[in-house]
Parts: structure tokens; sequence; C-alpha cells
């Protein structure tokens, strides 16, 4: 996974602003407000801001990587419970790739073409592994079995998009769009296509309480490949909340543009409380409302339009997903070729 920048924006005079400095100035902006819920109305401002426009550090550039299969050595499993054992050789492989190119808690566990299951826990030592449901199929000693990747967490929980897949060697785009999860148990309800991938399709989030991508959302790719392949991932995210005192916004939105929206927010709490604090009733809440949504608006094309020659330059220098499909194609080093898709 590729680790991302940490946000950081300078106000006008060069020096950082920090998420302090930004509850602060709105704390002082409107009587009595709670000083604790200026920081849920910046960081409603701030989501709003980032809803509203594509931008450029939303955009990120990512990898999935499908380990080779393991199916060295034999398992014991017990039907009705969520735990099978591995002999030495099973343990051997299998801890010469429990942690590359991605955790073997990540991988999933399966018996010729039965039910698929994923692996919630390992013990190095003993070979005993947890699944995330107990084991139904028959079971027994000395059992032959495949651990594979089929499901694949995206780069961060506040995943919202993907853009595209790309497999580098092969030259193509996977689809992302072009089954649902339904449609794909209706062609190949076994899951017994084998070779390279296809399609990318929305599998749910990942529910292994001890994961470090723990309730991130979670992609199946299809057909599950038999070798060591990695895909370039695009896509976009929601954006993270602030949170530490010292967070601060992205570079390319001013925290002046976020204050003018929280401000209009902060204003319609003095309002709506002005009957409780009589050193508010006088004050002209709906126009300063008004004030503060138009120097909202002002900022934020502003911003918006600095912004967007990045943004579209994150589309025009690669070949997005559809283009990589309608033409035709020679890769030298994989020896591959695709004549191209006439849509």
């Amino acid at each position: 996974m590729v680790a991302l920048p940490p946000f950081q924006h300078k106000g006008m005079d060069g020096n950082f602003v920090s998420f302090q400095t930004m509850i602060s100035e709105l704390h002082g902006s409107v009587p009595k407000i709670p000083y604790a819920y200026c920081t849920t109305l910046i960081n409603r401002a701030r989501a709003d801001v980032y809803r509203q426009n594509l931008w450029s550090f939303n955009l990120f550039d990512s990898n999935w990587v499908a380990p080779t299969p393991i199916n060295a050595g034999t398992v014991t499993t017990v039907q009705g419970t969520n735990t099978i054992t591995f002999n030495a050789t099973a343990i051997t492989a299998i801890n010469a790739a429990a942690l590359i190119p991605t955790p073997i808690t990540q991988r999933q566990f399966r018996q010729g073409f039965n039910t698929t299951y994923k692996i919630w826990a390992y013990n190095t030592s003993t070979g005993i592994a947890t699944l995330d449901r107990n084991f139904l199929e028959t079971g027994g000693s000395g059992q032959s079995y495949s651990i594979f990747q089929a499901y694949y967490p995206t780069p961060m929980q506040d995943f919202l998009g993907l853009i595209s897949v790309r497999d580098n060697i092969n030259f193509v785009d996977l689809f992302t769009d072009r089954y649902s999860r339904e449609a794909l148990d209706e062609i190949d309800p076994q899951r017994s296509w084998f070779g390279t991938p296809t399609d990318v399709v929305f599998y749910g989030p990942d529910l292994n309480p001890a994961s470090a991508t723990l309730n991130f959302p979670m992609f199946e790719i299809w057909g599950n490949p038999q070798f060591n392949i990695v895909w370039q991932v695009y896509g976009i995210r929601k954006g993270l909340p602030l949170v530490n005192p010292t967070d601060a916004l992205p570079p390319a939105i001013g925290e002046d543009c976020v204050l003018a929206l929280a401000r209009a927010y902060a204003y319609q709490w003095a309002m709506a409380n002005s009957g409780d604090l009589p050193r508010n009733q006088s004050v002209g809440w709906s126009y300063l409302i008004g004030e503060a949504k138009n120097d909202y608006l002002r900022l934020f094309r502003a911003y918006r339009k600095d912004d967007r020659q990045i943004v579209d330059s994150f589309f025009t220098h690669r070949r997005v997903g559809p283009l990589a499909k309608l033409y035709g194609y020679y890769n030298a080093l994989s020896q591959t070729a695709y004549a191209g898709d006439p849509m």
C-alpha cells in the first residue's frame, strides 16, 4: 500500500495553519458557542467542501498484490468448528509466505471447489488457523487445500470509488463496473474460473476484528490468479477528518474557505439559540449567514479553479480504463496481444 503524505496547508503569511488555530478563530466569531462544538462544525464544513468537488488530494495511486497460492502439505479439518490444523510441511510453506506480499490473515482457505473461507488468525508455531465461520464440509486429516487471495481491502478506510485497476504486465485495465456480485454468482457460482483476472467486483467490508483493515471496503478479483501479480489501483477517497490539534487541511484548500462555511453553520446555531442568549438577540444573524455563504462560494471557486489542472492531469496523463480495452496492443515483455474491443 502507498503511504500518503500528511496534509499540510500554509496561510497567507506562510505559517502552518493547524486545526487548533481554526477552532480558536471560529470560537471567537460567535459569543457563547461551545468550544467542542466548533470542532464539529469545522469538520462538517470540511466534509461538505470535499464532497462538492473532485480534489487532487483525494485521488490516490496504490497497488493490490495477488500472492502465489499455497498448497504444500495437508490440513486437518473438523466439521462444525472454525479452526483447522496444517501439518509440518504446510506450516513451513505458509510461514515462508505468511507476510509477503500480503498477510496470511488477508487470504482465503478452500478445498477443491467447496466453500471459500477467510483466514482470520494463524499460529506460526502450531499451524492452527482460525476461519471466519465454522467449517461445514466433510472433515478429516491429510486433506489437500489451497490458500489464496480473492478479496482485497482498499488502501484506506475513507475509500470512495475506483477509477481503474491496471494489470501492467498484460497491459489491460480490469472491468470495475461490468458485474455485480449477484451477476458473478450466476456466471461462476463455484469460482472455478482461474487465470488472468478480468473483473473487480465489490464484496463488502473487512469484518476480521483483528485485521489492520477492519471495516475497510473489500473487492473480489475474478478470475482468481494462480500466480503472483501486481495491479496498479487508481481511485478516489473521501478525505479524513481533522482530529489532532496539529492536523491541517490539504494544500489545495485554504482554511479561509472551510472557516467561511463553518461560520455560516455557527451563525445558524447562534440564531437558533438567541432566545437563551440575550447578547445574541439583537444581532442580524440572517445577514451574517448570507455573507458567510457568499465568502465561502467565492473562495471555493478560486481554490477549485487552482486545483482543477492537477486533477485533469491525473486523468489525461495516463490511459483510462475504457481506452485500454478499446485499442489493440502488443506487449513484448509478456508476449501478449489484444486486437481491441470495437465497443
